[in-house]
């Protein structure tokens, strides 16, 4: 059976019964986990199920929300940017996950066994490792509330994110550049994208190809605060090389 007639039948399944059990997946077809989990990821983006740990549920009330995975620009290589990203996550680590669409692939593709520390300032990135890990401890950061980005800010954020320590920031950014450095759209965050970069002993900046080069409205950061940029293959080579000039580690996916 390929793999569209499988999970049209996984579809199907679960239509009817309303929820299916992983295991029970793996055993009907005869694939390996990994496999489930790329079905029922496919399943999830495509408004069909919701996935819970240990099994996949039918979304018969589609939670709306600002990261909607039909909507998002640029999918594909966000999604193996955080794949990449998330194989780099350290047994027992403290990692920070700022809010945004590289950063949410991260979540869903961290191993699910993983002992580890998630500090975040976003719902989305919190409901997504809540249901996808068994042995992470999930924090999400309190304060302001931005209903554009289902993100946290302001001072009560910061004062909270102070009193932690944390081994690696993975940083979404709307612009990397060379000249002028890591720079969102979002001028109410930037007093938490500071404490973040702060407060973080490695920053990793994951961004798709069209943020490479860029400028964006409010600035985050120098680019010598940026350890790791981890890009996609349709990245500017001239924007790239700059980066790496300065000094920063590149790796494109």
């Amino acid at each position: 059976m390929d793999k569209n007639a499988r999970r049209k039948e996984i579809e199907e399944l679960i239509r009817e019964r309303k929820e299916l059990d992983v295991n029970e997946i793996k055993n009907r077809f005869g694939i390996s986990s990994v496999t489930v989990r790329n079905d029922l990821i496919d399943l999830e983006r495509k408004g069909v199920i919701q996935r819970l740990f240990g099994k996949a549920v039918l979304n018969e009330e589609k939670l709306e929300a600002s990261f909607d995975e039909t909507k998002i620009r640029n999918l594909t290589e966000k999604e193996k940017i955080g794949k990449y990203a998330a194989n780099l996550i350290d047994e027992n680590e403290s990692i920070l996950l700022y809010t945004g669409t590289t950063t949410l692939q991260i979540a869903r593709f961290v191993d699910p066994s993983k002992r580890f520390i998630a500090v975040t300032n976003s719902i989305y990135i919190t409901y997504e490792l809540k249901r996808n890990t068994q042995n992470a401890k999930t924090v999400l950061i309190g304060g302001n509330f931005n209903p554009q980005t289902g993100a946290t800010y302001g001072q009560e954020a910061v004062n909270q994110l102070n009193a932690y320590n944390i081994d690696k920031l993975f940083l979404a950014v709307d612009g990397i550049d060379a000249e002028h450095g890591i720079t969102n759209d979002q001028p109410y965050e930037t007093d938490i994208n500071r404490a973040m970069i702060h407060k973080a002993r490695k920053v990793i900046v994951v961004a798709d190809y069209s943020k490479v080069g860029v400028v964006s409205f409010v600035n985050m950061g120098s680019i010598k605060e940026v350890d790791t940029l981890i890009t996609d293959s349709r990245a500017p080579k001239d924007a790239v090389q700059r980066i790496m000039d300065k000094g920063v580690k590149v790796i494109i996916i």
